[in-house]
């Protein structure tokens, strides 16, 4: 039998005991899907979900951010504006907007830099150089650690995955 890569990830956060795991796992091909249209490393966008909202679609932070990824709604205005209401209401369309905003930071503020980019993610235009944000380092720091989890509970039963290395 061979395994989607969607299912080869929900797998990985299932094994994990993610909160929600069978959540994520519904969504998982629509983070597949995201993550192409932007470039981006679908376990990347896993982990950062994971990290915003715990697979809580209804989250919304004191901050006014709202979602599975936790997009402020003012700040969306370039990306084409999505209220709270939406982004609470269709996991899909929190998936594809935190997608679209991360690529946008990775690309344009980080200069392909995913940390960086996550950084940005979290805290905006104060994440490079002497003085980053230490907030958004942290966070960009807990987002990869997870990714790196994720990875490591890929292989954990295949059979065939040492070949593969």
């Amino acid at each position: 039998m061979i395994l989607t890569y969607a299912e080869i990830i929900c797998a990985a956060v299932l094994s994990l005991g993610m909160p929600n795991a069978d959540f994520a796992c519904t969504h998982m091909d629509t983070i597949i899907e995201v993550s192409e249209e932007y470039n981006l490393d679908p376990v990347v966008l896993t982990a950062l979900i994971h990290i915003e909202s715990r697979w809580t679609p209804r989250a919304k932070s004191r901050a006014g951010a709202c979602g599975l990824t936790q997009v402020i709604p003012k700040f969306t205005r370039k990306f084409g504006y999505t209220g709270c209401r939406m982004l609470k209401r269709r996991p899909k369309l929190a998936i594809s907007k935190g997608g679209q905003i991360l690529s946008y930071w990775i690309k344009n503020y980080g200069k392909g830099s995913v940390k960086v980019g996550l950084c940005a993610y979290n805290a905006g235009y104060r994440c490079r150089g002497n003085h980053a944000d230490k907030t958004g380092l942290a966070y960009s720091k807990k987002v990869l650690k997870y990714s790196k989890e994720i990875y490591a509970h890929m292989t954990v039963g295949c059979e065939h995955c040492e070949q593969s290395k």
